[in-house]
């Protein structure tokens, strides 16, 4: 990932298994898995986040590389919306110039879940992190990041607050918590799907992947109103995103059809 888009994949913080009140991590066996822009493989380790049945996340290849732009793209006072399984939190603290990582988490049972899970009182970097347990779509919220950064603006948002990779809500979401915490660059996970299709849509005299120019995704970011810098590493990875997550594709190894079919045998079809 590195060689192709300018970011790669980021160290993880050591789990343990562990459960509280209907939230609980499991550690999974060995099983073929889905990457956000590399083939289907098999991986020998991952951890699911479970809300009774329902997963919500995992330290899946997905998710990694889903993640790993916002992770390359967090510098000096980072806000991000959803603890998650802390793997996000974990790997921006660790960066040299991240220099604050404010948390915001809906429930308290996820913190104190993670706070087991994750360790992170024993990260090297523990110092740097602030949970805060409110909704980072209420408009409240604003006030509590603002003095957590002594009303310092925040440098980076990162907002990963919904189950699914390409929840329809999330654009229109996204854009009024940065109208509210207003940060100089912000993101969400699952955008590179969500601005590919409409880059796509705003280019209809285009094929499919030449639509996702990095001046169209601009735009589209702009649109949005959500600040994204598109870089041509940047549209490289939205356009393979799109490419491995299209509707269309035939059935093959690593493919999307293969994906697909994968995750209905298995009962996967809900997972992140």
């Amino acid at each position: 990932m590195l060689a192709a888009y300018g970011f790669g994949l980021f160290a993880l913080p050591p789990y343990r298994e562990c459960s509280r009140g209907s939230w609980r991590l499991i550690r999974h066996l060995p099983s073929l898995a889905d990457g956000y822009v590399s083939p289907t493989v098999m991986e020998a380790d991952r951890h699911v986040l479970y809300q009774g049945r329902t997963p919500w996340m995992s330290t899946g290849l997905m998710e990694r590389e889903s993640h790993a732009y916002h992770v390359h793209a967090a510098r000096g006072a980072v806000v991000v919306a959803g603890l998650g399984l802390a793997m996000y939190a974990y790997a921006v603290a660790a960066k040299a110039n991240v220099e604050r990582v404010i948390v915001i988490e809906i429930s308290e049972d996820v913190i104190e879940l993670m706070r087991r899970a994750a360790r992170w009182d024993y990260w090297p970097s523990s110092r740097k992190m602030l949970i805060l347990q409110a909704d980072a779509r209420a408009p409240s919220t604003a006030a509590a990041v603002a003095d957590a950064l002594d009303g310092r603006r925040p440098d980076y948002l990162f907002a990963d607050i919904w189950r699914r990779c390409d929840d329809l809500r999330a654009p229109a979401e996204m854009a009024a918590m940065v109208g509210m915490l207003n940060p100089a660059l912000a993101g969400w996970w699952g955008q590179e799907l969500a601005v590919a299709r409409l880059a796509r849509t705003r280019s209809p005299g285009a094929a499919g992947a030449d639509a996702v120019t990095p001046a169209a995704l601009d735009a589209c970011f702009r649109e949005l109103g959500v600040p994204v810098p598109v870089t041509p590493g940047y549209a490289a990875f939205c356009r393979d995103v799109m490419a491995m997550n299209e509707a269309g594709a035939p059935v093959g190894i690593g493919s999307p059809g293969l994906r697909r079919l994968w995750r209905g045998l298995t009962g996967r079809a809900s997972e992140r």
